[in-house]
């Protein structure tokens, strides 16, 4: 799988690709439907990519319920 900046993951080319993200955790947004809206930034844009983390993931509850900004 290939490591992408935020920066080429917000355009058009990225669509629809399994890649990796790496960067700060801006916010988290836990949903009442299980699951939870991530914001990262890696630095390489102004924009930050929205990530949707599916409440049935392995480290969800042990991890990414824990998630901080930064």
């Amino acid at each position: 799988m290939d490591t992408i900046s935020v920066k080429l993951a917000r355009q058009a080319v990225s669509v629809g690709r399994q890649v990796k993200i790496q960067g700060w955790i801006r916010t988290r947004r836990d949903s009442k439907g299980g699951f939870s809206f991530l914001e990262v930034n890696d630095g390489s844009s102004l924009g930050n990519l929205q990530v949707i983390a599916d409440g049935n993931l392995a480290n969800y509850e042990s991890e990414v319920k824990k998630l901080a900004a930064g």
